[in-house]
């Protein structure tokens, strides 16, 4: 009887024992899932923060140096915090109509933070793809190098750049022009800025006054982006050297119009009418007649910060890593070499005889080069948009990073053009899309979006016409019709994403494919328009070519 007792108890106890760990490994499996959930919501607010922001401004003071290395906690704390505030606006009505536009279209906003990936290569299996793609890389090097040897080739010519070298022909007068650029930006622009606040709010400054001056910047604008133009040609620039400029004049376009604009809109007033005076102490000083300026000091720091939005303080380290620049240097160079032999090996075999193709050779070539141009979207990307940029942040002790979000999670077109490149999709929102939306209504919105569209194609078509010396509007044409499509089908399934992946690899290899066919067409055909060269210029020789 006692023992039988004793056994019930022990097999009481055992099922106790059994229930109470099936208990905790459901409270586990549900705080893990919980975990999962939280960092799946704090990685996907990444895709809509750089048009979303809406916290305010962190300090603006220059960081000490423990808030300078800001550790993946912080991050995610911070971006908890913001997921937090747009979970209660959606809960409050986020688009209630009683709502302005400044509310619904909240402006720009810095915040300390490294680059996404600096963040993420920190982590070891992110490492291990970079390593991956690093082999992947070195494999094609070592299969470009054993191919030239079976072939009987130099590999002096493989491995002397002269490719590379040919581009950048002609560097000197590049930068003779990007000198004169500079100039006119720091000493035209910005003393005919200073002259014009110092006399804003007197007497003699009509609103007559006001429209000469909107008239002299207007002119302003249209000799900057002439002018560099006409040098190019003028010095027949080759590729490379031509994009420099090219790129050059539209940023520094966007960045005088920024500054402008936001010092325009802003309307702060002082008493003593100085540009050194600061945002901080404005309050006091609202009922002067005077509007002020910032220093020549902002305006310089500005001109050569990684961003396109003006603020007259920007977060910042408190020293320079040299390691860290030289690192993302060194990252540049190794970009432009892997660029360099995957057009090397892919793209001028095929089309350096290239001269009016069938249309199925065509479609098969396009197809062969959807591989290779995707890669050279890839290294673009992390050359230009992680390792410059960082390389100009570090230096510049510029602590806003997030120079791009995390746009490989992308399932929609509406989320990778908001995601790729954030420091130009902030300035077209600030500048272009909110004050459109600003001027005519919320419910322009689709008109702000096809200016913005349009804006950003014909600016693109203008560096890629000029820089690569004829007229063949194929990014322009796919940007405006299929781009501008793309952009209302939306989805979050493994479908869209792979969708995406696939339009970016085989847009790339056909444009390139595109652009390429026209490069050598016009080296292999003559032109039928020897004495008109405007129509030279502008009719693809590779649609007329008869050879």
């Amino acid at each position: 009887m006692h023992r039988s007792s004793l056994e019930n108890a022990r097999r009481s106890n055992g099922s106790l024992n059994v229930l109470e760990d099936a208990r905790r490994r459901r409270k586990f499996l549900h705080d893990k899932q919980s975990i999962l959930e939280l960092l799946d919501s704090q990685l996907t607010g990444l895709i809509d923060r750089a048009s979303t922001e809406l916290e305010t401004s962190l300090v603006d003071a220059p960081a000490s140096s423990e808030t300078a290395r800001m550790t993946s906690l912080d991050s995610l704390a911070a971006l908890d915090a913001n997921i937090s505030y747009q979970a209660k606006n959606n809960r409050q009505g986020k688009n209630d109509d009683n709502l302005s536009v400044e509310q619904r279209l909240p402006p720009k906003t810095f915040h300390l933070r490294n680059s996404l990936l600096t963040e993420l290569f920190e982590l070891a299996h992110f490492r291990s793809l970079q390593n991956i793609f690093i082999a992947i890389m070195s494999l094609f090097c070592l299969n470009t190098l054993i191919s030239d040897v079976l072939e009987g080739k130099s590999l002096i010519d493989t491995f002397s750049l002269s490719l590379v070298f040919w581009a950048f022909g002609r560097l000197s007068d590049a930068i003779a022009i990007w000198l004169l650029m500079h100039a006119a930006a720091l000493l035209v622009f910005y003393p005919a800025f200073h002259y014009y606040v110092s006399i804003a709010g007197t007497k003699g400054h009509s609103r007559i006054s006001k429209s000469m001056w909107m008239i002299a910047y207007s002119v302003y604008q249209l000799w900057f982006l002439v002018q560099p133009i006409r040098m190019v040609l003028q010095f027949e620039l080759l590729p490379a050297s031509a994009l420099i400029v090219l790129t050059e004049q539209a940023r520094l376009m966007m960045k005088v119009h920024a500054f402008l604009w936001e010092n325009a809109r802003r309307g702060y007033y002082s008493s003593t009418g100085s540009c050194s005076a600061t945002a901080s102490d404005s309050s006091s000083s609202t009922a002067s007649l005077t509007p002020r300026c910032p220093s020549f000091g902002r305006f310089l720091y500005f001109l050569f910060a990684p961003t396109l939005v003006y603020r007259d303080n920007y977060p910042r380290t408190d020293h320079i890593r040299w390691n860290y620049v030289a690192s993302n240097l060194g990252q540049v160079v190794a970009g432009i070499f892997f660029v360099y032999l995957l057009v090397l090996r892919y793209y001028r075999p095929v089309f350096s005889h290239w001269r009016r193709p069938s249309l199925a050779h065509f479609v098969r070539t396009a197809f062969q080069s959807a591989l290779p141009g995707g890669l050279v979207l890839l290294i673009t990307f992390f050359t230009v948009l992680h390792s410059w940029m960082n390389a100009f942040a570090e230096m510049l002790t510029f602590g806003d990073r997030q120079f791009y979000c995390d746009w490989w999670n992308a399932t929609s077109f509406r989320t990778w053009y908001r995601t790729w490149n954030t420091v130009v999709h902030d300035w077209l929102y600030a500048y272009v899309y909110r004050e459109i939306c600003m001027l005519l209504g919320y419910e322009y919105r689709l008109l702000a979006t096809v200016c913005v569209f349009l804006l950003s194609a014909i600016f693109h078509e203008i560096v890629i016409s000029f820089g690569l010396g004829f007229f063949f509007p194929a990014l322009f044409v796919s940007f405006c019709s299929f781009g501008f499509a793309l952009m209302f089908a939306n989805g979050r399934s493994r479908f869209w994403a792979v969708f995406v992946w696939v339009c970016l690899f085989l847009g790339t290899g056909v444009l390139m494919c595109l652009y390429s066919m026209e490069w050598y067409a016009r080296r292999n055909c003559p032109t039928k328009y020897a004495d008109r060269p405007l129509l030279d210029f502008l009719i693809p020789r590779s649609f007329t070519c008869v050879v």
